[in-house]
């Protein structure tokens, strides 16, 4: 029994040292980071106020003999990070003259992924153009996260070296390199604006393309110039991703162009096209925008369709319309939409407040002939409202619709339990009158 007692108190001593070295290890290491953060904004104190009056060699040998390297570094870099025009040449500086920049280059060198990776992005943050070239090589690197880390440097660094040493990624043709090529030249500013006009006159279509992509969340209305120009380009994929910058940038100067786009052979155009008039188009475009309702392409039709249901009351009439088209894709893709803003919703409530629409129950008679019923079916289905329940029953009779058709019984039972009940027959519990002997049993039970 002493034995026993003796091991359990040894586990116990020894569990309590070992919780007692964690506790140690975590003061250890929260005292460490506080010492580090505080020597942090030190070092930031020093270089903001030293860097007014003095060089970067001055501040280094005056004021910062003999800094606590890591500190040093990530103040420079999260100086780098805030971009300040009249810090940028003087912080490149420091962190040269520190020896940050030639440790983070050899690292670019390294056999590990993720050291590759961080020394990519702190160069990055402090935006030293003289890391462009063993960045540019960083763009075959076999490490995904190491390739995306030199695309942000380059894209931090912005300079036009920098832009077109990226481009050469985009040859590979893969969608990864496009998209983060794009992200990297967006962060860029004002040089890639530049670069991105002299990349819609490339001779790669697939830099054309490209550029006509990424100027729709960057550009302004100089570029959309261009972007109306590349409308007419020889290939498909310029043309529509030129249309969908053009609405992505509400560049409302565009609108003839894009007009014009909507004849285009290619519907990946006209879809596009008809996508940009949604959002920067005029009440007088929609004849033409009800006109692409007739498209063979479904993403044409289904692009019209949504355009002018986000261009308010001016085009849900003509969606309403087009609900007796003689062109079948054209009813279908009409109901759809007017589903989908919930137009069947409001009609029902305006039936149960007493301003019903003249022609609404027409209109949501006509969208169950033709199949749009899943609205329909909800709304049956959850209505409290047993007059106009009766009302949609018997609007909707003659719809032949297996879905419809369950709800619209079931809807039919509670509308006869109802006029029952109102009799003063009260009804119970399925349908049994609550007088009846079934009733009195199940009372009594």
């Amino acid at each position: 029994m002493g034995t026993v007692l003796f091991f359990v108190l040894l586990v116990v001593v020894v569990l309590l040292a070992a919780f007692a070295c964690y506790l140690f290890a975590r003061i250890l290491k929260v005292y460490s980071q506080a010492r580090r953060l505080e020597t942090m904004r030190g070092y930031e104190t020093i270089l903001y106020a030293a860097l007014q009056k003095l060089s970067p060699e001055q501040t280094l040998q005056t004021l910062l003999p003999d800094p606590e390297p890591k500190a040093l570094e990530e103040v420079l870099l999260r100086m780098g990070d805030e971009g300040a025009e009249e810090w940028k040449d003087k912080v490149i500086s420091l962190y040269e003259l520190s020896g940050f920049t030639d440790t983070r280059i050899r690292q670019l060198h390294s056999r590990l992924k993720s050291r590759r990776s961080d020394a990519a992005r702190c160069l990055g943050r402090v935006g030293d153009p003289r890391a462009v070239p063993e960045l540019q090589k960083l763009l075959q690197d076999p490490g995904e996260e190491v390739r995306e880390a030199a695309l942000y440097a380059l894209g931090r660094i912005g300079t036009r070296e920098a832009l077109e040493s990226m481009l050469d990624a985009l040859n590979e043709g893969d969608r990864w390199s496009q998209e983060k090529v794009a992200e990297a030249v967006e962060e860029a500013g004002d040089e890639s604006r530049r670069v991105l006009v002299g990349l819609l006159r490339d001779g790669n279509p697939v830099r054309r393309a490209f550029a006509a992509e990424v100027m729709g969340g960057i550009g302004g209305a100089e570029e959309a110039v261009y972007l109306e120009e590349a409308l007419a380009d020889e290939e498909v994929d310029v043309r529509a991703r030129a249309a969908d910058s053009l609405g992505r940038m509400r560049h409302r100067l565009a609108r003839p162009a894009l007009l014009q786009a909507l004849e285009d052979p290619a519907w990946q155009v006209r879809s596009q096209a008809v996508k940009a008039l949604g959002i920067i188009g005029e009440e007088k475009d929609v004849p033409r925008l009800v006109d692409k309702l007739r498209d063979t392409e479904w993403w044409v039709r289904n692009n019209a369709a949504a355009a002018l249901r986000e261009m308010g009351e001016s085009g849900e009439g003509p969606l309403v319309e087009m609900l007796w088209d003689a062109d079948r894709f054209a009813r279908e893709t009409a109901a759809q939409a007017l589903e989908e803003s919930s137009v069947v919703e409001r009609l029902i409530k305006d039936m149960r407040e007493g301003d019903e629409e003249p022609g609404g129950g027409r209109v949501i008679h006509r969208m169950a002939e033709i199949g749009s019923v899943g609205t329909i079916v909800q709304v049956l289905s959850d209505l409290p409202d047993v007059e106009v329940k009766a009302r949609l029953v018997e609007l909707l009779a003659d719809i032949d619709h297996p879905e419809l058709e369950k709800v619209l019984a079931r809807a039919r039972m509670e509308v006869e339990k109802a006029k029952t009940a109102g009799t003063g027959e009260p009804v119970g519990e399925e349908g049994r009158e609550t007088g009846s002997p079934e009733g009195k049993e199940r009372g009594l039970q």
